[in-house]
């Protein structure tokens, strides 16, 4: 009876710690397969995928000194127009046309990797605003796999052209000047406008009024890979983001707020959006407001191109 009462006490005690965590933290993510891929996992990735292609997003300079063996060659500036504002969003016909150029088919399962933490992450959130869900990013970057023993080659792959067939753009990712200013008009408590650019960058050319600040760095450990899922989940709920509002991630010109979107996705995050025309945008029009710090006034600097 004593060994029965001391396991009931245990079963009572579980129980109410698993209360007191639901209370604390009564989020509900989504169920996602993993978007972020470690380097340690590539060869098997490659073994069990009859249709996998894999992105290098160097300069076409440092792609010819040494990419991972078939990885075909994307810029940034090959996905993003310069209109109305640096980096946006480039057009149905001119990504579909890139794939197809690139011998990606609508298929094809596609790995992502990058030198800069953000190029990739913006290519994945480019397919997935155009309809495409079978996009990772591999952790790390070029040097994880590096680390790896992944070894590098100079050679370029015979590319065979496919048609890929793009969707139209999903507006549940994408959201525009007109939507960030409606938040500000009729404020909505369950919606977050976030600034991922940096505390200098707010004291020198100020913010979108109301805006949350965190720079995208957070987004990393030291080793720039990415935060795991529940080292997300408890930065963000420590901000107050929480997976039941609208995130509208910003950036100065939507390239850093590319890598905390996927990281917000990753960890189960799925009402977020990118404002494409960022705080560039925002800020050259004259009319919208600029929140700045207390007692601090707007001075010329330069402004940092992501």
């Amino acid at each position: 009876m004593r060994l029965i009462a001391k396991n009931l006490t245990f079963f009572l005690m579980v129980v109410m710690l698993a209360i007191v965590i639901s209370a604390c933290n009564p989020s509900v993510y989504e169920e996602t397969a993993p978007q972020i891929i470690s380097a340690a996992s590539l060869s098997e990735l490659i073994s069990n995928n009859d249709n996998l292609v894999i992105v290098d997003m160097q300069s076409p300079e440092d792609y010819a000194a040494g990419h991972v063996e078939g990885a075909v060659n994307i810029v940034k500036d090959d996905i993003v127009i310069n209109v109305p504002v640096d980096n946006m969003l480039t057009s149905k016909s001119k990504f579909e046309r890139l794939m197809s150029e690139k011998g990606i088919d609508n298929d094809a399962t596609v790995l992502i990797y990058d030198t800069d933490k953000m190029s990739a992450a913006r290519l994945w959130w480019s397919f997935l605003v155009f309809g495409n869900d079978n996009a990772r990013v591999l952790d790390g970057g070029l040097d994880a796999l590096k680390n790896a023993g992944i070894e590098l080659t100079k050679e370029t792959p015979d590319i065979k052209k496919t048609t890929y067939t793009a969707g139209d753009k999903n507006k549940l990712y994408l959201a525009d000047m007109s939507e960030v200013m409606d938040q500000l008009n009729e404020p909505d408590p369950n919606v977050v406008l976030l600034d991922v650019r940096t505390d200098q960058e707010y004291t020198e050319t100020g913010k979108v009024p109301s805006s949350i600040l965190w720079d995208y760095k957070n987004n990393f450990y030291t080793d720039n890979t990415f935060k795991d899922v529940q080292a997300t989940r408890i930065n963000f709920i420590d901000l107050g983001v929480r997976p039941e509002k609208e995130i509208i991630v910003y950036c100065q010109t939507s390239m850093r707020a590319a890598p905390v979107f996927l990281s917000l996705y990753n960890a189960g995050y799925r009402n977020i959006k990118i404002y494409d025309g960022a705080y560039l945008e925002w800020s050259s029009n004259p009319n919208n407001p600029i929140e700045l710090p207390d007692g601090a006034s707007a001075l010329p600097s330069k402004k940092d191109a992501s």
